[in-house]
């Protein structure tokens, strides 16, 4: 083994990002401990972090007060997924508990004033809202209904919160933006732009005359800029085969005339600058994917966690304007990142003719002809990205190829594809992925006998499914916490 399964895991994963007002402090959460916990640093390239929170459970988002000085975290515990919100010192010294009761928390925000706090949760009997003063550590539910809310934002002024809602059509699977006042909650402004379709994402202007969020009414995940209160709107325009990342809101520029967006192609992201009525810029961070960026407030610095599947997780900042990054966080390891496996981005045909994107890892070594892995990922709707995964690369260390399809189903090729799986799971999609193993026994490096597959979650119903509709196809199957009751897929 070139390199082994310990050491891979041992690389430290970086999960969620956050930035401060004036651009000059990071907060981020790392297992470098060997448990997920909260960073904080400069953001300089000597800057040394520091561990801001503690103990078995683990933390993965934080979030800086408007000054800076204090972080606001959610933490479960023994990973029931049930939070308590926590407010700590930016040196973690002052901790205490803001919550009464845990509950499942999607995401919380502070009010620009730093004064409130507003998180989205769901319990068995409802979700909602609920808001925190920071001061006198009242609470209250802002709203209660049966469908969850998701993205919650305070507008600049305190006065609006924008959020992505489950609802909006006939089909209650829709998403749409929502707008509520925050002193009169029954005041809402809905952004629906047709049925079916998935609004999503919102983010306010510093001037609070417009909202940016992500649309694919046309087809694919763009982005939109919303007039607020108003009904004008601009689409902005992807080049073919482009799907905006839908994994954080877009970000503005300091005088609310500018967008900051990741776009995704073959599972690849960018990140762009894109000035209103101008051509957009790629912003100079390496290639692979962007997990999550922040922009400063005073519209200096961007942040960005960026990844491949040959490179692991590391923080790169860029001075608005500059041509070049630097990295925030260490990129030394106990692996030779020279050792690891390139990923080589394929397409194929499934059964029907419709092409699949996937990325193929080789074999890091063993004699030729060598076994293959069929790696069908979680979701559906996600992807499987050009983006560090120690799973994917101890595979290919063991001595096995690794083929990774984006099987139908998967996001980032167009709200068709992402919704071809729609009541018909185990069926197309599984075509896909058996056309995947096909496509390995034609390759000559490959032993057509030993080829197996392996996933997680929805993953892990292929692998189980696969094992049962299309026995003949695999020497073997591993699903870990797979789907076993098909009544609990929702698609």
């Amino acid at each position: 083994m070139s390199i082994s399964i310990n050491e891979l895991f041992s690389i430290p994963l970086i999960y969620r990002i956050d930035l401060s007002t004036d651009g000059r402090t990071l907060l981020y959460s790392s297992n470098v401990s060997g448990v997920a916990h909260l960073y904080i640093s400069q953001t300089k390239h000597s800057s040394r972090p520091k561990q801001i929170t503690h103990g078995n459970n683990p933390v993965i988002s934080g979030y800086l007060s408007p000054s800076g000085n204090q972080v606001l975290y959610l933490q479960d515990k023994d990973g029931n997924e049930l939070h308590h919100l926590f407010l700590t010192s930016k040196d973690g010294t002052k901790t205490k508990q803001i919550t009464k009761n845990p509950c499942r928390t999607w995401d919380a925000c502070w009010n620009q004033s730093g004064k409130e706090i507003a998180r989205s949760y769901t319990t068995q009997e409802s979700c909602g809202i609920e808001v925190f003063n920071v001061k006198t550590g009242e609470n209250s539910i802002l709203i209660e209904q049966e469908t969850p809310l998701f993205d919650a934002n305070y507008s600049h002024d305190g006065k609006w919160i924008a959020c992505t809602e489950y609802g909006g059509g006939k089909d209650p699977k829709n998403m749409q933006v929502t707008t509520m006042k925050r002193n009169d909650p029954k005041d809402v402004i809905h952004y629906k732009f047709k049925d079916g379709s998935k609004e999503i994402l919102p983010s306010w202007s510093p001037d609070g005359k417009k909202l940016a969020f992500l649309s694919d009414s046309k087809g694919k995940n763009q982005v939109v800029i919303q007039e607020f209160k108003g009904t004008d709107r601009q689409f902005l325009p992807l080049k073919e085969g482009e799907e905006a990342v839908d994994m954080q809101s877009p970000c503005w520029s300091v005088n609310s005339n500018a967008v900051y967006y990741a776009v995704t192609k073959d599972s690849r992201t960018r990140l762009y600058e894109h000035p209103q009525n101008r051509e957009r810029t790629a912003l100079p961070f390496p290639d692979g994917t962007i997990l999550f960026f922040r922009v400063s407030k005073d519209g200096k610095t961007i942040v960005a966690l960026q990844s491949s599947l040959s490179s692991p997780h590391c923080i790169y900042r860029n001075k608005i304007g500059s041509k070049t990054v630097e990295s925030l966080t260490s990129r030394k390891y106990k692996v030779n990142p020279a050792k690891l496996a390139k990923p080589r981005p394929v397409w194929y045909e499934s059964s029907d003719g419709l092409k699949i994107h996937a990325w193929y890892l080789p074999a890091g070594y063993g004699p030729v002809p060598q076994p293959a892995v069929v790696w069908p990922h979680g979701g559906p709707w996600s992807q499987t990205y050009d983006m560090w995964s120690p799973y994917l690369q101890s595979i290919s260390q063991s001595g096995f190829a690794v083929l990774a399809p984006n099987f139908r189903g998967s996001t980032g090729y167009g709200a068709e594809f992402r919704n071809m799986d729609l009541s018909d799971p185990g069926g197309g999609d599984l075509e896909d992925v058996v056309a995947g193993a096909k496509w390995l026994r034609k390759q000559r490096e490959i032993d057509k006998s030993k080829i197996a597959i392996f996933g997680g979650s929805y993953g892990g119903y292929m692998t189980l499914i696969a094992l049962t509709k299309r026995p003949e196809v695999f020497a073997a199957g591993i699903a870990f916490v797979p789907i076993t009751d098909l009544s609990l897929i929702h698609i």
